[in-house]
């Protein structure tokens, strides 16, 4: 059984203001994905471990973060694309025809618990598709552009989606391959996975499991780290 991560660390983060990309922005003087990475590298289920990162980004990455962190199981540095999208099915379409399951995570995720990655393996094993998620706690309210409430929903139906996301290869990567011919376009592995026939099972995840996206969430981050979150 041979069991990889796909790490998206292409995403430039405009939201963030910052002059580095997100991925290489330091917490504590070490940079976001160098905790995520972290992560996966101790989960003894994970094999290999493969990143996304944008083309100008590459000897940065491989200078400052492979090379000064010394991991073992990062075997490549894959050429990020326009979207995420984009680089998710570079990063597919890398991998060795033998792979078995992809668990596929964002790289501004640093808090994801090893427990969690392990989870999802086990029910992508069993299920085929697995994605990490929390119960919404909020009332939710669907509204038109006029911004008056057209229905409240159930919020015990509603679920929000985080990463990991893991699959079967057989089952991700013909997916990907589909959508790109229909020209589908999504921020969501797991949606493509529905899209063309595939039953996605929910494995709790955990509120901690932020991605970073802000300012405020580097603050987050830190507030965790202090207040000792296991890293």
């Amino acid at each position: 059984m041979k069991i990889v991560a796909l790490i998206a660390a292409a995403g430039k983060g405009k939201r963030m203001n910052a002059r580095i990309s997100k991925p290489f922005i330091p917490i504590f003087g070490k940079p976001i994905l160098v905790y995520t990475i972290e992560k996966f590298e101790k989960c003894k289920l994970i094999d290999k471990i493969y990143l996304t990162v944008s083309p100008e980004e590459k000897e940065l990455c491989r200078k400052n973060i492979m090379l000064k962190y010394n991991f073992s199981k990062v075997k490549d540095l894959i050429d990020g694309g326009e979207t995420r999208q984009d680089s998710i099915y570079n990063g597919l379409k890398a991998l060795d025809k033998d792979t078995d399951i992809v668990v596929i995570h964002d790289g501004a995720r640093p808090l994801v618990e090893e427990t969690i990655i392990q989870d999802s393996i086990e029910n992508a094993q069993k299920y085929g598709a697995a994605v990490a998620a929390i119960p919404i706690k909020d009332t939710v309210k669907k509204s038109e552009n006029n911004f008056f409430i057209n229905r409240t929903l159930n919020r015990e139906e509603i679920w929000r989606a985080q990463t990991p996301q893991t699959f079967k290869y057989d089952i991700i990567l013909p997916a990907y391959y589909q959508a790109y011919k229909e020209k589908y376009l999504t921020t969501d592995d797991a949606a493509i996975v529905e899209r063309y026939g595939h039953k996605v099972k929910l494995i709790i995840g955990s509120e901690e499991n932020i991605k970073i996206t802000t300012p405020f969430d580097i603050i987050v981050a830190e507030n965790f780290l202090k207040k000792g979150f296991r890293f």
